[in-house]
């Protein structure tokens, strides 16, 4: 019996350990999806081999450590029994191990291991164990292009073909883009990418065969908006095809840029699309960052459409400069925001923030506007995103007002539905005329100028009779 009891606390101590240092573990599988990363890179010169080798090395150096750390558990697991056997001049501490109570002993200290003593609750919404996952995934761009070349090629075995018409809802973050998103996607006419593609947004149709999300409660999204998402809810989550895309050339230090889209980045989009889009309904993405690459999309096709959104000028800047804050203090509680974010080239707001700057709008900014805690500042990147977008080719460009989505919801969407030929059922909505109230005063020439830039948007937005 006090072998037995022995056996139980050492355990209990062993898989405490462990569990209490998973940083070996976890080095140990980030080491090894490096390696493979390597492996899948296109190329056999000295470069990648040479890569190989110190990958392989640093494997072996973190494998290593495991194997000390793992002995490490060992030697506790098996200590006091190994005690009470010199103790007491008898083998029966060690040699109840092999016996089917010494197991059974065994897998119940080693459970109270793992649940108690409670380890400091982690101030994540991510778990370890999904932080861990993402990382894998995420920084290993070349296993994500095997992944996703495979599953194309398994696409077009089962006579996908690309469709050139689809739809892209973009507009400065808090625009109002997710409302519609949400709401379109309501209609049954569309096919997305949603929360529980990630993190193999590259190749979806893998990853299902894992994660299974089921549509679950839904709760209110880290903005704090009002805005309801849940596994299977709609988001902006196509950057990481765009980043490998362009080797990640449009995400530069300081500013996010336009770049260029060549005819067979363009094919692959497509191909991307196709992994997503369900048969009879159109791909219809969100994304924020569609303004840069809009140009070279367009110059190889002309069948798809954009829903540019945008708002009143102050409310908009007011807005996401209150993100900003938002979002500045929750990573600098929790940094894997931050690194969840980048990956997803998110950078409107927060530690990551980065303005976008394109080449018409290459002037410098004075003191009063660089200040990102200032509304002038905001005020700023508004007048360069929507300059911009006034400039690009229109053919296939709706612009959509903040306040006509808001008080005319379902008559929008029955117009963007027309605009696509796309054949759904608009759902019941209800008119939203909560305005955000700005007193704070701006440096009167922007406002000005903002406020005239806004009157242009409205000669081009959608007008409903």
């Amino acid at each position: 019996m006090m072998a037995l009891l022995l056996i139980v606390v050492s355990s209990h101590l062993a898989f405490w350990f462990w569990r209490a240092r998973p940083g070996v573990l976890q080095r140990l599988a980030l080491d090894s999806a490096r390696l493979l990363d390597g492996m899948a890179q296109p190329g056999d010169g000295d470069e990648k081999l040479e890569a190989l080798e110190r990958r392989t090395a640093q494997v072996l150096v973190t494998f290593l450590m495991f194997i000390g750390w793992a002995s490490v558990g060992v030697a506790i697991m098996v200590s006091l029994p190994g005690l009470w056997d010199v103790a007491m001049g008898t083998d029966e501490g060690l040699a109840t191990f092999a016996h089917w109570k010494g197991l059974l002993a065994m897998s119940v200290g080693g459970t109270l291991g793992w649940v108690y003593p409670k380890g400091k609750a982690g101030t994540s919404a991510y778990s370890a164990m999904n932080q861990l996952v993402h990382r894998i995934v995420l920084d290993n761009g070349h296993v994500q292009r095997w992944l996703h070349d495979r599953e194309v090629n398994r696409w077009r075995k089962r006579g996908g073909q690309a469709e050139t018409k689809f739809l892209l809802v973009t507009g400065l973050a808090r625009a109002g883009t997710t409302s519609l998103l949400q709401r379109l996607m309501e209609t049954d006419a569309f096919s997305s990418l949603h929360y529980g593609h990630m993190p193999l947004v590259m190749a979806p149709g893998t990853w299902s065969r894992w994660n299974k999300p089921k549509v679950s409660e839904l709760k209110e999204r880290s903005h704090g908006d009002g805005i309801l998402v849940g596994a299977t809810s709609a988001e902006a989550l196509e950057e990481p095809f765009w980043r490998l895309q362009t080797e990640e050339g449009y995400v530069q230090e300081e500013a996010l840029v336009p770049h260029a889209v060549s005819e067979g980045a363009h094919a692959a989009y497509l191909d991307f699309q196709g992994l997503v889009r369900k048969e009879g309904r159109l791909y219809l993405a969100k994304n924020n960052n569609a303004l840069l690459r809009y140009a070279g999309l367009r110059e190889h096709n002309r069948d798809f459409r954009v829903v540019l959104m945008f708002r009143e000028p102050l409310a908009h800047a007011a807005s996401l400069r209150a993100m900003h804050r938002r979002y500045t203090a929750m990573q600098a509680e929790d940094p894997f925001v931050k690194t969840y974010m980048d990956w997803l080239a998110h950078h409107e707001f927060g530690e990551g923030h980065k303005p976008f700057r394109f080449a018409d709008r290459q002037e410098e900014r004075n003191a009063l506007g660089s200040n990102p805690d200032g509304l002038e500042y905001w005020l700023d990147r508004w007048m360069d995103y929507y300059e911009h977008a006034l400039t690009v080719d229109p053919h296939g460009v709706l612009f959509v007002s903040h306040e006509m989505w808001s008080g005319r919801p379902k008559e929008v969407l029955a117009a963007v539905m027309e605009e696509l030929g796309a054949e759904g059922e608009c759902p019941e909505l209800e008119p939203h005329t909560r305005k955000r109230k700005v007193e704070e005063t701006v440096d009167g020439e922007r406002q000005r100028r903002a406020e005239a830039l806004y009157g242009r948007l409205m000669e081009r937005a959608l007008h409903l009779d």
